[in-house]
């Protein structure tokens, strides 16, 4: 049996052929899993715009406006990813997630956990590693890292991968609005982008497992 672990790293230590490489996961998790035509896939994950990909990992703040609803902040992107023989085979994207209308009101926000998030923008294992936990260790240590307190939110296309909202409910998320997007380009028909929020990521790891309870770290590291 393959023995993965899982590190977590600041989204800014890996380099332009680390971040294509992550790509690669995503674009061959997604081809795997959902029954889109591969064109449409490449759009999702940018494919024909690796430096974009790079770039809006590096720093998400680069999307809002256009990805991402206007009046987002987004602060300390790390990356948790799963290796197994040396190589990447799965990874989860996280950040700090603030709204407000204006840019002061974001700044008090991100003092506090009240409204600030723990966001996961992805998860993608590769093809040949699913359905072998890989995704909840993925979890396990982005959230170990965050606040146990901090509430956590995530986006789903319940329509494309109806499982997902299963699963996350049995971690403790529950559904707090929709709205259609055209996720797989300008001439794509619209589907419904779901988020999902959880309270906390204390209560997240306590349905994951006691043991990640038990490692909870205080240094927000």
């Amino acid at each position: 049996m393959t023995v993965v672990h899982v590190e977590l790293v600041d989204a800014h230590e890996i380099d332009r052929a680390g971040w294509r490489q992550l790509q690669e996961i995503y674009r061959d998790g997604l081809a795997s899993t959902l029954d889109r035509p591969q064109d449409d896939i490449d759009t999702y994950v940018g494919w024909d715009d690796p430096e974009g990909f790079y770039l809006s990992h590096l720093d998400p703040n680069t999307e809002v406006g256009k990805r991402y609803n206007g009046g987002q902040s987004f602060s300390r992107p790390r990356v948790a990813i799963a290796m197994a023989l040396g190589e990447p085979v799965g990874f989860m994207y996280s950040a700090n997630n603030v709204s407000g209308e204006t840019a002061a009101e974001r700044r008090r926000k991100q003092l506090t956990v009240v409204k600030n998030y723990k966001w996961i923008r992805e998860v993608a294992v590769a093809p040949q590693m699913q359905r072998r936990g890989v995704a909840k260790m993925l979890g396990q240590k982005t959230l170990l890292h965050a606040l146990p307190i901090q509430p956590v939110s995530a986006y789903i296309y319940p329509e494309l991968m109806p499982h997902l909202q299963e699963t996350l409910e049995a971690f403790g998320f529950s559904e707090t609005g929709d709205q259609m997007v055209q996720a797989f380009g300008e001439a794509s028909d619209p589907v419904t982008l779901r988020r999902m929020m959880a309270q906390s990521a204390y209560g997240v790891l306590a349905r994951m497992s006691v043991d990640a309870v038990r490692n909870i770290k205080l240094d927000y590291s």
